[in-house]
């Protein structure tokens, strides 16, 4: 059975917008309370809005752009993808990438989201966390009917405002490395400007970890 790559990075996606529910909490939550408790909550906002999403994708963008980009470190993910071309971009380069980098990730999987969102179940595992840990990894595994287990691992950093997500790995395969390793021969070819005009242009489509597949 063969994993769709849409799906399969879909998942961490979805799973990665969930946080956020959550991220409105007054009080510092652990990361691994945080994520299942949030997960749940996003499964349950989609399951009573579904046919809402499902005819109109604006709305669906609108929900996430609302409730869930504030809460990421795009920032930092910006630079992690970006790497030594991040190093000599300036701050309005950096913040116009940030801005593309995010609405293409979110717009190529906002229907899929709402698609495949009851197809999964997921198994958390224990994490152990020191006091005062300032960075952590929730790992979990991601099961559906009639396909491979999908080990899923959530990167994230104690911030002023609370845990946030910078990374998520699939199969141990880091996501923000895998967009990196995309976007660094269009970056150092054709410039950043260019491919920031083609991620906002919709030119670009994010590209899974080759990892985990049975044919």
């Amino acid at each position: 059975m063969r994993i769709s790559p849409k799906f399969r990075l879909f998942v961490p996606v979805a799973m990665l917008l969930a946080l956020a529910f959550g991220s409105a909490r007054a009080e510092v939550v652990p990361p691994d309370e945080l994520v299942k408790s949030v997960t749940a909550e996003l499964r349950t906002a989609i399951a009573e809005r579904r046919d809402e999403l499902k005819a109109d994708p604006d709305a669906l963008a609108e929900l996430i752009d609302e409730m869930v980009v504030p809460h990421f470190d795009i920032p930092r993910i910006t630079r992690l993808v970006l790497g030594l071309h991040g190093r000599e971009a300036s701050p309005e380069q950096l913040e116009r990438f940030g801005e593309a980098f995010k609405s293409m990730l979110f717009r190529s999987y906002a229907n899929a989201l709402v698609e495949y969102e009851d197809d999964v179940e997921i198994e958390w595992r224990p994490l152990r966390l020191a006091p005062d840990a300032k960075r952590a990894t929730v790992q979990s595994t991601l099961i559906r009917k009639d396909a491979p287990p999908v080990p899923i691992g959530f990167v994230m950093q104690l911030k002023d405002d609370g845990w946030k997500v910078f990374d998520l790995t699939v199969e141990n395969i880091s996501l923000v490395n895998n967009f990196r390793a995309q976007l660094n021969n269009q970056i150092g070819r054709d410039g950043l400007d260019a491919v920031t005009e083609k991620l906002e242009g919709g030119e670009i489509e994010p590209k899974t970890p080759d990892v985990g597949e049975d044919d």
